[in-house]
């Protein structure tokens, strides 16, 4: 049956295979999650339960309202991990955080007074993370301010973090410039967990893993550390888009808006019904490659919100028919090399993908 919607299979078991590698590379420390932005656009309601599942204990959203939905995922399957809001505490979301049972982040002075504040309306101490900033300059605590802190005791500290700003540089110094400033500050806290490392942190080395480790785009198919020889993380996805028509273009015609792309000898041309509407991004536009059983075939012409046109001229005649599978994303072409022809980063990739797929999830095996 001829269809003209694409289809994004994402496999849970390849998902759950990198958080367990991840959590081989840090055998000493407790591996989290960044599930913010649904899962980086893949799906908390299918993603989280297989975390949790094996093993996942510390989940990190980016506001209250990703955390109140993940909540209800995780009760639903009588799963008790924490929730870290990474943007923080304020006075509006008094009854999310404490009907959903969310932890803050608390990224400022002003934050952890009305955290504070909290604390003693309920006349009990309330568990927060503090967020020192060690020169990311987005958000967080700077140094001196975190010093005035050692006293704090109307709140559960459960952990010190910062973030770091170039780990996917691994010569970056930058890296060691951070890490010297958490050690510094997180020195105050000497029996308070600490987190630093994300995805691309941990592949800078077990001094950068500390107690908690924060991974996210590796979860989910983006190479953390591009200078590796060979990843223990793997692409759980595949996306893919159906011929709805073909044509032969004569030389000199023109296809697409504006006219950017000229035919400089006769050629066949197929269209997908995929555009910057779907995530596949504009700049892609005369840059792209999609495949039909391996073979490439290039994308010509502008992107359009709903569709792309590619040409097929090089793929065998047999190949070519109304409903044949293109590949989008997938063994041949992976996030990040999408991303490289785009000029972006592999997560822009990942949450850009929209919502008018056919979602398939594969079963954990």
């Amino acid at each position: 049956m001829i269809t003209s919607k694409c289809t994004l299979t994402i496999d849970l078991d390849i998902i759950k295979k990198n958080y367990q590698n991840l959590q081989k590379f840090c055998s000493e420390s407790e591996v989290g999650a960044a599930v913010k932005a649904n899962c980086y656009g893949l799906g908390a309601l299918h993603i989280t339960p297989v975390l949790a599942k094996y093993g996942c204990r510390h989940f990190f959203v980016a506001n209250q309202d990703e955390g109140v939905n993940l909540r209800k995922i995780l009760n639903q399957q009588n799963l008790t991990s924490q929730i870290y809001v990474l943007n923080g505490y304020f006075i509006a979301d008094k009854d999310d955080f404490l009907e959903s049972n969310l932890i803050p982040v608390l990224n400022s002075l002003y934050q952890l007074e009305l955290w504070q504040d909290l604390a003693r309306q309920l006349n009990r101490k309330l568990p927060c993370l503090l967020h020192i900033d060690t020169g990311m300059n987005r958000l967080g605590m700077p140094g001196p301010e975190v010093k005035l802190l050692e006293y704090v005791d109307s709140l559960e500290i459960l952990c010190v973090m910062s973030h770091l700003s170039s780990s996917e540089e691994f010569d970056n110094e930058l890296n060691i410039m951070q890490l010297n400033k958490f050690k510094k500050w997180g020195a105050l806290f000497p029996y308070t967990k600490k987190s630093l490392a994300n995805s691309s942190g941990i592949f800078l080395g077990s001094n950068y893993h500390f107690d908690i480790v924060r991974p996210g785009a590796a979860l989910y198919g983006v190479n953390p550390a591009p200078y590796m020889k060979k990843s223990v993380i793997h692409n759980p996805l595949e996306l893919t888009a159906p011929i709805v028509q073909i044509k032969e273009l004569e030389k000199g015609e023109f296809v697409g808006y504006n006219a950017t792309y000229q035919a400089n000898q006769n050629c066949l041309v197929a269209t997908l019904p995929l555009g910057y509407a779907d995530g596949y991004l504009r700049s892609l536009s005369n840059k792209g490659v999609v495949f039909i059983n391996d073979k490439p075939a290039p994308v010509i012409g502008r992107v359009s919100m709903d569709l792309i046109t590619i040409d097929v001229s090089k793929i065998p005649m047999k190949e070519l028919f109304l409903g044949q599978k293109v590949e989008i994303i997938g063994k041949n072409m992976s996030v990040d090399q999408m991303a490289n022809l785009a000029g972006t980063n592999a997560y822009e990739i990942l949450t850009m993908l929209g919502n008018r797929y056919n979602r398939v999830y594969k079963s954990v095996v």
